[in-house]
């Protein structure tokens, strides 16, 4: 199902607070649920294919991608 313009603007301000929710943890587990939350909500051309095994370092880098993605749109 397509998302609707009004599902669009929710996400485009709702990522933003959760990726800033996300560096602001401390937790790695905690830190991978987040990421996941956060990558469920992307719309299906921007979801990140998430490796098996998941650093801090990653998690660092896949928010920006998602955070650079969206300064975009």
């Amino acid at each position: 199902m397509k998302a609707t313009y009004h599902q669009q603007q929710q996400q485009q301000h709702i990522i933003p607070q959760l990726i800033e929710d996300c560096n602001n943890e401390h937790n790695l587990d905690r830190r991978i649920e987040m990421l996941y939350h956060i990558n469920s909500i992307l719309a299906k051309q921007h979801q990140l294919k998430i490796p098996s095994l998941i650093t801090n370092a990653y998690i660092n880098t896949a928010l920006y991608r998602i955070e650079e993605t969206f300064c975009l749109l």
